[in-house]
């Protein structure tokens, strides 16, 4: 989980501890934008790949206007792990193209990962083990990308629905089985008291960044995601975290902004 890998998934969580609302947006990872201090551009990925998660970090909060302060790397492994523990997740409504693909990447990740699970035989809501719902989050090949991180918010969410239920006890076992296999810079006891107090927060909305895009193939980076334009990506994008109607963009985020355009 450290430098040298492209983040596969990029996801802000804003939460709002006043009311317990959760806010997420994934970043699409094939965003281009300033990845790194010496203005180099490119997918946002590479950000992560370079110099880890504190030049993701670093460039998530240039680019778009944001303090993140906290960070959570995980692997599918981790994952997979962490939705067995909590004993699945219910109710993802299976397609007849999302089956058609699933089932590879069910053996793929199994073979990645060393974790047993079963292949799905038909379409439908359904109960997915923890191997099954990790397929379900990688599909893209019978749509997008962008679709990718709904099914991955999906997946999110039903966990959460999930989590707010169980015990205790199951939570803190997911914690302490999935802790060391994850880079994370928020301390355990932090954690623990979040799952504590979990019935009170509540996931009110997803989205995907950016909302308005374009694509391009750039020379020597492949097939990008163009922000169209960046600046108005941000401002919405405080709307949407914060509820700020009339943010204004930084000189920096303004200089992104036309060096993309």
């Amino acid at each position: 989980v450290g430098k040298g890998l492209n983040s596969d998934v990029i996801m802000l969580a804003s939460i709002n501890q006043d009311t317990g609302d959760i806010k997420l947006v994934s970043i699409f990872r094939d965003t281009y934008l300033n990845i790194s201090e010496r203005n180099q551009y490119n997918k946002i990925n590479q950000a992560y790949a370079q110099g880890g998660p504190e030049q993701a970090i670093a460039a998530l909060n240039k680019n778009l206007d944001l303090n993140v302060t906290n960070y959570v790397t995980f692997n599918w492994e981790a994952v997979a792990h962490g939705i067995n523990i909590l004993g699945g997740v219910d109710d993802i409504d299976i397609s007849s193209a999302e089956l058609y693909y699933i089932n590879a990447y069910i053996t793929e990740t199994v073979k990645a990962t060393g974790i047993g699970s079963v292949q799905l035989t038909h379409t439908g809501p359904q109960h997915l083990d923890g191997v099954q719902a990790v397929a379900y989050a990688r599909l893209r090949l019978m749509d997008t990308d962008f679709a990718r991180t709904e099914r991955q918010r999906e997946i999110i969410q039903a966990c959460f629905k999930k989590a707010k239920t169980a015990d205790f006890a199951v939570l803190n076992n997911i914690l302490v089985d999935c802790f060391p296999m994850v880079a994370i810079d928020i301390p355990f006891a932090d954690l623990v008291r979040m799952a504590q107090g979990i019935t009170r927060y509540n996931i009110a909305d997803t989205a995907g960044f950016p909302w308005s895009r374009g694509d391009a193939n750039i020379p020597k980076k492949g097939a990008c995601v163009i922000p169209t334009t960046l600046e108005s990506n941000v401002i919405r994008l405080h709307e949407f975290l914060f509820g700020d109607e009339d943010y204004q963009p930084s000189n920096a985020v303004l200089q992104y902004s036309q060096k993309i355009k």
